[in-house]
Order: C-alpha cells, then sequence, then structure tokens
C-alpha cells in the first residue's frame, strides 16, 4: 500500500499537546511546489481527508470520516445524522453566500472541514491546543479555527443549537478573506445566523441597557474594539457579543445599501472607524452613543488582529 500523501510530505505532522497537529505552512509549501494549479482543490481535499483518518486513531472509539459535495465531516454518529449535519452544512453555506453577495467568498483549496465532538470534554481537549496554555476563557460551543487549513469544532452536546452552531461558525469561514474587527465580525455573523434559521434569541430591555452602561467605560471599551472582551470569562463575553449585535442591526437599519461597502473596507487595526466615516459619514463613537450615551468609546488606530472567534453557549 502506498504511504498515504500527508505522511510522505518531510515536517508535515508535528506532536500538540493532545493531538498530532499538520504544519500547514511546510504542507502548504510542498502543494505549491508539486502541483498544478488546477489539481491544487483535489489535492487538498486528499490532504484533508487524511489528516481526519489520522485524527481518527487519535480519538476514542466510535468516530468516522463523512462526506458531501463540499464539506468533510469529523463524528461520532451514526450515518443518517451525520446527513443530517452535512446537510445542514450546504444550506447554511448557500443561504451565507447568497445574503452577503459580494461579500462572502469560498475562497482556498479544499472541502470546508467540520469536526463535530459528542461531549464537552473531547471538544475542549481538541480545541485547547489553538489558546494558550494560560489564561481564563469564556465557554464557548463551537469555533472556526482560522489557522493552517481552515476549518470549525462543534460540541453536539448542546443538541438543538447545532444548526444555528453551524451557520455561525460558517459564516466565520466565509468572510476569513477580510480583515475585520472582532466586533463587526460577530455581529454580522449573528444577524445571518439568525438568518440562515429562521429564528432570533437577540433581545433589548432595560435591564440589558443598564448592565452595558454600568461595564462599558474608557477602558473596557478599547477591550471591545481591539476584540480582546470576546474571550474575557466575566460578563465581559456576553455584553461584547450582545454589543457587536446592537452596532451591525443598528447599522443594517440606518445605513443598508452602504452595510456591504462598510464590511469591504473596515479594517481591525482602527476597528473599522475609518471605513465607517468613509461609507456612511459617521463614526464608531458616534454610533455607541446612540446607545451608551456619552462617552469616551472612540477607538484608537493599533489594535491587533484578534482571530479567535467562538459560538458562545446561551
Amino acid at each position: 500500500m502506498a504511504t498515504p500523501l500527508l505522511q510522505s510530505i518531510p515536517g508535515a505532522i508535528k506532536p500538540g499537546e493532545r493531538f498530532d497537529q499538520p504544519d500547514w505552512d511546510v504542507i502548504a509549501d510542498w502543494v505549491s511546489r508539486n502541483s498544478d494549479h488546477d489539481k491544487a482543490d483535489r489535492i487538498w481535499t486528499e490532504l484533508a481527508v487524511q489528516w481526519i483518518d489520522s485524527l481518527i486513531t487519535q480519538l476514542p472509539g466510535g468516530y468516522s470520516r463523512f462526506e458531501s459535495t463540499e464539506f468533510l465531516l469529523l463524528a461520532n454518529c451514526d450515518p443518517r445524522r451525520a446527513k443530517r449535519l452535512l446537510d445542514c452544512c450546504e444550506y447554511s453555506r448557500r443561504t451565507i453566500l447568497e445574503l452577503l453577495d459580494g461579500v462572502a467568498r469560498d475562497v482556498g483549496f479544499g472541502k470546508h472541514v467540520v469536526f463535530a465532538f459528542p461531549d464537552i470534554d473531547t471538544y475542549y481537549d481538541y480545541i485547547s491546543d489553538f489558546y494558550p496554555e494560560e489564561g481564563e476563557f469564556g465557554l464557548s460551543a463551537g469555533i472556526f479555527l482560522n489557522r493552517g487549513y481552515g476549518h470549525f469544532a462543534i460540541c453536539m452536546a448542546y443538541g438543538n443549537e447545532n444548526d444555528r452552531i453551524i451557520a455561525h461558525e460558517l459564516n466565520h469561514a466565509l468572510v476569513r478573506h477580510l480583515p475585520l474587527p472582532l466586533w463587526l465580525n460577530e455581529g454580522v455573523t449573528q444577524v445571518i445566523e439568525d438568518s440562515v434559521v429562521g429564528s432570533s434569541h437577540f433581545f433589548v430591555n432595560a435591564e440589558i441597557v443598564r448592565r452595558h452602561r454600568d461595564y462599558w467605560d474608557r477602558d473596557s471599551i478599547h477591550y471591545f474594539w481591539s476584540g480582546e472582551s470576546f474571550q474575557f470569562a466575566d460578563d465581559g463575553q456576553e455584553l461584547s457579543y450582545h454589543l457587536a449585535q446592537v452596532l451591525f442591526r443598528n447599522l443594517m437599519s440606518d445605513y443598508r445599501r452602504k452595510v456591504n461597502d462598510f464590511l469591504n473596507t473596515a479594517n481591525y487595526l482602527d476597528s473599522g472607524n475609518g471605513a465607517l466615516i468613509q461609507t456612511c459619514g459617521v463614526s464608531l463613537a458616534d454610533r455607541v452613543t446612540q446607545f451608551l450615551g456619552d462617552g469616551p468609546w472612540a477607538p484608537r488606530s493599533n489594535y491587533q488582529y484578534f482571530e479567535t472567534n467562538p459560538a458562545t453557549i446561551e
């Protein structure tokens, strides 16, 4: 039997803390030197298949690989449930590309990869290799891992929310080519997620407004603009997701025809402030003031890219 392609690439696999990790830089360099452009999609899909099969050998028993037109799925479930998950993935992909026409793009080679873990422990065992060793982080039910071969992991333990989690993480995958600030990435993702599944958890009442106004100040607002507060283990995570959705929904209401231009030009460096001024004629401070009242809400212009985008637990 021929050696699988992934194993034949020198340095392609490195040990992680819990699971072996492909070195996608090494693999990408090998693919670019050893394949024609028109064959790249097939080769990347073959590599993804072998990556999944290797991971199956490192996981507890019961995992299998499933496949559809655009997706590869690793799951510990029966074929009927796997087909339902893949059907949900295919529907979500089509719908997101339609709803965000001109913004979302299915770029890159190879099929989308989804890891569906049946329990919380295995889910966190896998995603922990993508987090710093120290620190406190908010809980999540799914996450798009934008490193190398971008893929997303979901925790099936949350049952009825699986369709929503898939739509959420797939939206992140389909806008990964844009240098979006995390608040905008999460804002548009939550709104599109609601459209895909046909329901919404979003609400605003006096209590949530009070909590926002008690929490945000001249220091904490910069954690929001930078994206760091979306990982906080305190109320900051919940309020960050909610504020992101408030801001994006209000932009959709006031500047619907300009939102796509804003999404396509926003940059994490200034949290999208310059793009918003250019496309809509208002600043981010103006938009936050509309919801929180007067305050020192203006973003800086030197934020770093913050790429972890978990789907939180409702």
